[in-house]
């Protein structure tokens, strides 16, 4: 019986450690949203320069507060997509994307990657990087 008094104070760290793990600021969730919202503009935009309906997200999973609230994610997803984009510039590009790209996520890692994968782009955004539009577009003409 001894046992059964420590299990709901274990219990009860166990739920706060998860809790807290996944406890997010406000100021974080606002940033999230508006960064979502100016995200869905930029795959309209993709959307009619390609000729396509793929879905523009953002994943948020790597996200750190401190430099997502002092960047704009949003502006480099969209530097990527820019990319993407000039692809659907000529003929054979437009036709490559809308064959070959389903869904685009956007995520944060500690280096900038792109890769593509049963008709989903992942591009990790690394804050550091620049040219994001010209790392898309040549990784595009590479591997479409």
């Amino acid at each position: 019986m001894k046992f059964a008094r420590y299990i709901g104070p274990i219990a009860l760290v166990v739920a706060f450690g998860v809790s807290a793990a996944y406890a997010q600021s406000l100021k974080m969730k606002q940033r999230e949203s508006s960064e979502a919202e100016d995200l869905v503009k930029d795959a309209k935009s993709l959307n009619e320069a390609c000729g396509t309906e793929i879905a523009v997200k953002f994943d948020w999973t790597e996200a750190k507060e401190d430099l997502i609230t002092a960047n704009s994610p949003e502006s480099y997803c969209d530097g990527m997509l820019s990319g993407v984009r000039r692809v659907c510039g000529s003929p054979d590009g437009k036709a490559a994307v809308k064959g070959k790209v389903k869904t685009i996520s956007c995520g944060f890692g500690p280096e900038r990657k792109m890769s593509l994968k049963d008709g989903t782009i992942d591009y990790k955004i690394d804050f550091k990087s620049a040219n994001d539009a010209d790392f898309s577009y040549e990784f595009l003409q590479n591997n479409l």
